[in-house]
């Protein structure tokens, strides 16, 4: 399913006539304009716009008939004890049936309150589904408004920025949450994709032979060139620079110049100059006690290699039998592994108190098999609150690796206890616990968690053949 535009006239003429009227109704009539707009998204899904507008009107409606702040708790309170993730199976039209009738359900809840996390949390993933980019990441804008701190909307977020080439938006969120989480590697996992993106999409952009080519219509292309609009965004970032390098010149001690120089210098790709000014604000006073700037360069390298490796895998992808990509890929993979563990190790060295970089060296080390040393850092890394339960299930990991599966089964549980609701790591750690019960022979206590996976998503690993196998077994 794609997303229609009204601008682009995908929209039946009646139905835009209608959201028009709709939009003239928001502020006299806003029950009015959500129930017109509530018919004409359950319709047509994929109207972003016609969505954004229902929203506006939906608050607008909301506030003029809310009842108590007791009342409106009771019934968020109902409305979010049933929802539950679908499954939506295999088959390409039953996905698409049952996530336009989720959308449909959250948007009954929204109409009660247009605030339901749960409700922009259900349009968000029946949106992904149906492959709505555009509505998944308006659906985490709203949730991002109302929790800005939900760490796992904003991954949810940056991964629907990425799918619509929101790639910048995706980077300031990420780098944003990356401060409040350093060790989380998700998040800086998906400002390097992004990064990687834009750079590609910057490559691309200078592929073309021009401007003017990349328009179909050639009296639109003049107009745009006449009126200054045709400046392209390296142009603009490059202007950026040489106003900044101006006022480093000024204020060499502001170290807000030192990091704009180096955002623009990624944003152009240009790794080695930003980690030339990350470096020097390294040297000045003020940056030397500041470990953000060696949390960028670190984040910086690795971004550079990224790209690196990227452009090996873009030569294998024309070329499968190309040996030297493949060769190069291989060594650039090892450096990356290389670099990252001496960094890790650096930073626990010179900070040793600040257990969030245990888990990442614990992390490094238990990928090379040092597993009593991993496991040494990530018992202190169990410190750190912003990266506990992440150095929980690592911790389980490596003693399971060792087979102390009861010692593993108590992590687990610690952080099973520690994750509220059901999420992608919850469902990670039901699945290790009922391994480590399975493993000692404890068959009930492994199908409790498989079963309680099981109801929460069918299609997780191999959970729905542990289970049939069991309650075969217990027929037969």
């Amino acid at each position: 399913m794609k997303e229609v535009s009204l601008k682009d006239k995908d929209l039946d003429p009646r139905l835009e006539k209608q959201v028009e009227n709709a939009r003239k109704s928001l502020n006299k009539n806003p029950a009015y304009a959500v129930d017109i707009l509530m018919n004409i998204v359950g319709r047509n899904p994929g109207c972003l716009e016609a969505r954004k507008i229902l929203r506006q009107a939906q608050h607008r409606a909301n506030k003029k008939t809310r009842g108590s702040a007791l009342t409106v708790f009771f019934t968020n309170l109902l409305v979010n004890k049933f929802f539950t993730k679908f499954d939506f199976g295999s088959n390409r039209k039953a996905v698409e049936s049952s996530a336009v009738e989720g959308l449909g359900s959250a948007e009954k809840k929204l109409k009660v309150n247009p605030d339901d996390i749960a409700a922009h949390k259900r349009l968000g993933m029946n949106a992904e589904a149906l492959d709505l980019w555009g509505t998944a990441a308006f659906a985490y804008e709203e949730i991002r408004r109302i929790e800005p701190g939900n760490i796992h909307n904003i991954k949810a977020l940056m991964k629907a920025y990425i799918e619509i080439g929101k790639n910048e938006e995706a980077i300031g969120i990420g780098e944003f949450a990356y401060k409040a989480n350093p060790a989380d590697s998700e998040i800086e996992s998906l400002v390097k994709k992004a990064s990687v993106a834009q750079t590609i999409e910057k490559g691309k952009w200078q592929e073309e032979k021009s401007f003017r080519e990349k328009l179909k219509d050639e009296e639109e292309a003049l107009r745009l060139e006449q009126s200054g609009r045709a400046k392209t965004g390296e142009s603009v970032t490059r202007a950026l620079i040489e106003n900044t390098l101006e006022a480093v010149g000024k204020e060499p001690d502001n170290l807000n110049h030192y990091r704009n120089l180096a955002a623009n210098y990624r944003k152009l790709g240009e790794f080695e100059n930003a980690l030339e000014w990350v470096n020097r604000a390294r040297k000045t006073e003020a940056g030397m006690a500041d470990v953000n700037f060696e949390r960028l360069s670190m984040m910086i390298h690795r971004e550079k290699m990224t790209v690196a490796q990227v452009e090996q895998e873009a030569i294998l992808d024309q070329d499968p039998e190309n040996s030297v990509a493949r060769a190069t890929l291989e060594k650039l993979k090892a450096e990356e592994h290389v670099y990252r563990r001496k960094a890790a190790a650096d930073l626990v060295q010179r900070y040793p108190n600040e257990f969030s970089y245990r888990y990442e060296l614990g992390e490094l080390l238990f990928q090379d098999g040092e597993v009593d040393a991993a496991i040494k850092e990530l018992q202190l890394a169990l410190r750190a609150p912003k990266i506990r339960v992440q150095a929980l299930v690592l911790l389980g990991k490596a003693y399971k690796d060792k087979k102390f599966y009861d010692l593993a089964a108590e992590q687990f549980e610690t952080a099973k206890s520690e994750i509220g609701g059901i999420n992608d790591d919850k469902k990670e750690v039901l699945y290790e616990l009922g391994t480590c019960f399975e493993l000692q022979g404890d068959m009930d206590k492994a199908m409790d968690q498989y079963k309680a996976l099981y109801g929460a998503d069918i299609g997780y690993r191999d959970v729905a053949q542990k289970v049939d196998d069991f309650y075969s077994r217990k027929n037969a």
